[in-house]
């Protein structure tokens, strides 16, 4: 059965690193309303066999305005990012939705340690703005890669929040190691430096296959079991 689907409009774009856009857009024919770290599926005129579908994951909460906030990386030669990145303020998109399990567990009863690569970071600080939007009881960690400083999107948010509460710890890494004075561990080895053995957390990693299934090994071999953590990919 075909989900139903409705027009947005673009009420705003800005960049967020040399490769990385925000989309503000607005539903034109009803609210959405969606749990922090839902995704929407754009529906584009482009490609061999229209409409191209393009799974995005909002970066914010739900607002008064209704606004759908979206983020996303520029691929080469990649239709759906290309299309996208041709957008602007006016123009028209269909999308469905929300969709997607990639959410905290209600009640929460440990710790949440958020492991990202590069744009699997937009659920997670979609997650983030909604879990400080009031007191927080549970230590939260959030471990973040990118290939480069300027690609870490959000991090003066994060850094920001880290300095704001206590129980938020902010761990940034850089893959390209000759960018002197960074971080340049790779997430896996930070969390097992972090966390040894603890099973009182609740693991959260969102990124490509190749990165999230290590990680998601990492956590099973040490006894997680399939409800005990959440992972989102998006290739």
């Amino acid at each position: 059965m075909a989900q139903p689907t409705q027009q947005a409009q673009v009420v705003g774009v800005r960049p967020l690193s040399p490769t990385v856009r925000e989309l503000v857009l607005s539903p034109l024919e009803g609210t959405l309303s969606f749990k922090p770290g839902q995704w929407v599926s754009l529906k584009l005129p482009v490609g061999e066999h229209q409409p191209l579908n393009r799974a995005y994951s909002m970066a914010e909460p739900e607002t008064a305005s209704g606004h759908l906030v979206l983020a996303f990386d520029r691929v080469s030669h990649g239709l759906g990012s290309e299309y996208l990145f041709t957008l602007k303020e006016g123009d028209h998109v269909v999308l469905s939705g929300p969709y997607g399990n990639f959410v905290v567990p209600d009640p929460l009863t440990k710790d949440l340690v958020f492991v990202a690569r590069y744009t699997g970071i937009v659920p997670i600080r979609c997650i983030l703005k909604h879990l400080f939007a009031v007191p927080q009881a549970r230590e939260v960690t959030l471990i973040y890669g990118a290939p480069a400083r300027a690609e870490l999107i959000y991090q003066d948010e994060f850094t920001a929040l880290a300095a704001t509460h206590r129980n938020f710890h902010y761990v940034p890494t850089i893959l390209n190691r000759q960018e002197a004075g960074s971080e340049c561990r790779p997430e896996a080895e930070i969390v097992a430096s972090l966390f040894g053995d603890r099973r009182d957390l609740f693991p959260m990693i969102c990124g490509v296959k190749a990165f999230v299934r290590p990680l998601r090994a990492h956590f099973t071999e040490r006894g997680f079991g399939r409800r005990e953590l959440q992972h989102e990919t998006y290739d």
